[in-house]
């Protein structure tokens, strides 16, 4: 039974990410009579939350007078700060996006067969899903936690920011002060949120689809010359099906180009600033909090922190190790029995599916397991650092 019974988009996993860009004014309208609203909505948007809510933190940290508002601050001011980073970093980048889309919807019409398209499902599109709501949980998990430790702390009888910021008005004299504050903690914490999930999940995501398309290009090289109920065993035939295989090779390898140039900074800060936020809130966590609502909070920040970088690494290494099968998919395929024209045009792909295929950020990180593990190593090893310092 063919796939195209049913309709297959593998961009359709995207469509989270195409409405969220919107909302943080990042995606205009195709239509110009709201073209011009939705820009004055987007500088205004994002000067208040991408510039506004770290330059707050900022100060606000340059102000403080004790250590525990400076440890306290500085987790969140270098995870906003980076937020700010990356999204812009993503914006500037957003054409390798409409890129990413194009390759996928290009790959996709080469799914003929109803095996492949169960495949495509399952290695492809059901794991980019996945790691949407695993990021999606992380994110509001913290950000929820953040707000009930605020508010439980105030009923206790504390009523503090959610996080030590500078305010151009006096937040516990002015009778509005606090809700002003709070409220805009809250909202800009969660548009944050919101711009963090973008960076965090399409790449991941689009790893993942990237890793399941190289999959379904394994099977189907391998196969080659080995059904006997199609046409396709002549040779010509064979050698026809073989370069189409090739010139989806050189579109996955596009993919990956496309996927390293649109995280490329992005991963780079998020990396560092995990490292050193982990040091930070162990540190912070050790000797600075009290209530037991506060040392939730910030474990499950110390938790979510990794675990935003995890989906992108792992998918990184699956990345790699599908590249690193296609060579054995290729001599599985019923070469020996071809003509010569086939078996050159198959030495010729053996010998460029031997390069590895990895994801560099910033030019120095490799995106896969080994710089996760480096990353929680580096953590500790600032962690004690800052210990022997105090």
């Amino acid at each position: 039974m063919p796939a195209t019974e049913t309709t297959i988009s593998g961009v359709s996993v995207f469509h989270f990410h195409d409405v969220t860009l919107q909302y943080l004014g990042l995606m205009p309208p195709t239509k110009k009579l709201y073209r011009y609203l939705y820009y004055v909505y987007s500088l205004v948007l994002n000067i208040i939350i991408t510039v506004g809510y770290p330059t707050h933190l900022m100060i606000g940290l340059i102000k403080s007078e004790n250590k525990s508002d400076v440890f306290k601050n500085m987790s969140i001011n270098f995870t906003c700060s980076a937020c700010s980073i990356k999204i812009f970093a993503f914006w500037w980048r957003l054409a390798e996006v409409q890129k990413i889309y194009a390759i996928i919807s290009k790959l996709d019409k080469h799914i003929v067969r109803s095996t492949d398209y169960e495949l495509y499902k399952i290695y492809a599109l059901r794991r980019a899903q996945h790691v949407l709501y695993f990021i999606l949980v992380i994110g509001l998990g913290a950000a929820i936690s953040s707000e009930v430790a605020t508010i439980i702390g105030g009923f206790l009888g504390e009523w503090r920011l959610m996080y030590p910021a500078y305010f151009p008005f006096d937040i516990e004299r002015s009778l509005w002060g606090y809700p002003i504050a709070h409220i805009y903690q809250c909202f800009g914490v969660t548009a944050q949120i919101f711009q963090n999930l973008i960076n965090d999940t399409l790449p991941p995501m689009a790893l993942a689809m990237l890793a399941g398309h190289v999959r379904l290009l394994n099977v189907r090289v391998a196969r080659i010359g080995h059904d006997t109920s199609v046409v396709s065993v002549r040779k010509q035939a064979c050698n026809t099906e073989f370069l189409l295989c090739v010139e989806d090779y050189k579109a996955l390898l596009e993919f990956r180009v496309a996927i390293q140039r649109l995280c490329s900074l992005g991963t780079f800060v998020q990396i560092l600033v995990t490292a050193i936020n982990m040091g930070v809130v162990i540190f912070y966590l050790i000797f600075f909090v009290n209530g037991i609502f506060t040392y939730i909070y910030y474990v499950v920040f110390l938790i979510a922190m990794p675990l935003e970088i995890f989906p992108l690494c792992y998918y990184g290494t699956s990345v790699q190790m599908e590249f690193e099968e296609l060579t054995y998919g290729i001599f599985s395929c019923n070469w020996m029995d071809q003509n010569a024209a086939f078996k050159k045009n198959l030495r010729i792909f053996a010998e460029q599916s031997l390069r590895t295929q990895i994801v560099i950020a910033g030019g120095m990180f490799a995106v896969n397991l080994d710089t996760f593990f480096g990353t929680l190593k580096g953590a500790y090893s600032l962690f004690t650092v800052v210990v022997q310092m105090k």
